[in-house]
């Protein structure tokens, strides 16, 4: 596994496991429910502290990518711009997550300032890693950049293709008939 697989593989982690623990941590502060907070915390410390990974793969895959010919150079230093503040953001919000499973190890219950808190960079950090990644996605799927070529202008550019093929197919024909080639 080169490092583009390695990195393609591991961003998955922070954002999906930021995303599941920011909703299983709602949905435990509105139930009032401190065992799935916990559970969400330790969800949310795990994939923040795994943006490092994620973050520390970048430059190297960036160096395998960079000079394919489906790379796009703008996308690419568009994601790895945003990749430090998805850094910090990831890292952030899993530190504030370690804090308050901490600090309700040492109360022997959650306090409840440190999950809202926690709760509110979560969804920041699922927000900032989630643009990351669709930044990601756009360096090497054309589709998705936005300053694609529409369906018709690559039918056009296709019947402008097809159309010159024939002419030079035929003009080639008509030169062979005249030398007399078989």
């Amino acid at each position: 596994m080169n490092a583009a697989h390695a990195h393609l593989v591991l961003n998955h982690i922070p954002l999906l496991g930021l995303l599941f623990g920011t909703v299983l941590l709602a949905y435990g502060q509105w139930r009032t429910k401190e065992e799935v907070q916990k559970v969400s915390l330790a969800l949310i410390a795990f994939a923040g502290v795994s943006t490092l990974a994620v973050y520390l793969t970048g430059e190297p895959a960036e160096e395998i990518v960079e000079d394919l010919a489906h790379v796009s150079y703008d996308a690419l230093e568009a994601h790895e711009d945003m990749g430090i503040y998805a850094l910090w953001a990831g890292l952030l919000t899993g530190g504030s997550s370690i804090i308050a499973l901490v600090i309700g190890a040492l109360r022997g219950r959650l306090a409840r300032w440190s999950v809202v808190f926690t709760l509110v960079l979560a969804l920041g950090a699922v927000g900032l890693i989630g643009y990351t990644a669709n930044l990601g996605g756009k360096i090497s799927h054309p589709e998705l950049r936005e300053e694609q070529t529409s369906h018709v202008e690559y039918g056009a550019v296709w019947q402008e293709h097809a159309s010159a093929q024939r002419t030079t197919a035929s003009s080639a024909q008509r030169t062979c008939l005249s030398a007399r080639c078989s």
